[in-house]
């Protein structure tokens, strides 16, 4: 059998045959040609206003030199937790509530984290700062650091934190407004769920969330409604889903085995107060809701992201109640907007950045 070497210049070859239509070899580049190429590609790109690493020890504001290393075990291994909160008006909306989450999710990871909460806070808040966006989506990572290759995170040298500032994410085409047009959405049954625990831990594995936003655009839709073999309704990709009945009740399923959303929670206080104050709502009910239920209701809302009331319009190529945004949606869409404009409430609700750092 012939057998096939690799010269030192890259070149492969297989004995006897010609080299023709083989990749050639590649190219060595210096640290300094390498940079020089990342900054090229990555010229003009929007989207990244700031960096904290925890391993430089300090913030980048060049994309360029936005990097994790690869042999940091949430890159090779997933080995990482995350957590997400809005920046609006020059606040950090939320953020107390997110890294009380992004904490538990390192405790279900079993990552050793020598940072206080305040401390997190802290260098969230001057990430923030650093990156002079008034408007933008925090995002932030524990994990257990660089060190090796292999599946134990004994080798790691240190853990690590990560904070990144960038634009906040648009769906659809141009001029799609979410509250205007609403969503139109698809069934997920061929992907399978994950499992309770890293549903409950956001952890850096993503995998089968993509492959629901895949599953989802090949039936039209964007999110997708994960529904289980027995007919209930579990979640979106990243997002939570309600629903409200034609008699005014409003419907999501316990939190078990599924993302424990931070902006569903809010849905629900505001439901539970303003919504039912007004009329708007009669109930509210958290419990296992069947596929069929919410299909037959008023409306169908995803939420998520801290700002994110999503309207379903249409699942499956039906619609949903009359075809068009609600009136729970647009309710509950005006007092979040309201609330994160205002910036009226707790201090871990609303922090203020201090862009004089």
């Amino acid at each position: 059998m012939a057998l096939r070497t690799v010269s030192g210049n890259g070149d492969a070859a297989t004995g006897g045959q010609s080299n023709a239509g083989l990749r050639p070899g590649q190219q060595i580049l210096s640290a300094a040609e390498a940079v020089e190429r990342m900054a090229a590609r990555r010229q003009g790109k929007r989207g990244c206003y700031a960096m904290f690493s925890s391993y430089l020890g300090g913030v980048v504001t060049d994309p360029t030199v936005m990097t994790v290393p690869l042999d940091d075990h949430m890159v090779h291994r997933g080995h990482g937790v995350f957590d997400t909160c809005s920046l609006v008006n020059g606040r950090l909306y939320r953020l107390g509530i997110h890294i009380d989450r992004l904490l538990a999710s390192a405790a279900g990871a079993r990552l050793q984290i020598p940072w206080s909460r305040d401390e997190l806070i802290q260098m969230v808040a001057d990430t923030a700062a650093a990156s002079g966006a008034r408007n933008a989506i925090v995002r932030y990572w524990l994990t257990a650091g660089p060190g090796g290759f292999s599946f134990m995170p004994a080798e790691c040298e240190e853990p690590c934190f990560y904070c990144v500032v960038l634009d906040p994410m648009s769906f659809g085409d141009g001029g799609f407004d979410p509250m205007r047009d609403g969503f139109r959405e698809a069934t997920v049954r061929e992907t399978p769920q994950k499992p309770p625990l890293l549903a409950q831990i956001k952890s850096n594995n993503y995998l089968l969330n993509v492959l629901t936003h895949l599953e989802a655009a090949d039936g039209g839709g964007m999110f997708g409604i994960i529904v289980d073999d027995d007919g209930f309704i579990a979640e979106a990709c990243v997002l939570n889903v309600c629903s409200v009945s034609h008699d005014g009740v409003f419907v999501t399923p316990p939190f078990e085995g599924i993302l424990h959303g931070t902006t569903m929670r809010r849905l629900l206080d505001l439901a539970r107060g303003p919504l039912s104050d007004e009329g708007l709502l009669r109930g509210v009910e958290q419990r296992p809701l069947r596929a069929d239920e919410a299909r037959a209701g008023a409306e169908v809302i995803m939420s998520g992201g801290d700002t994110h009331v999503f309207p379903v319009v249409e699942w499956d190529g039906a619609p949903i109640g009359n075809g068009a945004v609600g009136p729970v949606a647009k309710r509950l869409h005006d007092l979040i907007t309201a609330e994160t404009e205002a910036g009226d409430g707790s201090p871990d609700d609303f922090i203020e950045v201090d862009y004089a750092l």
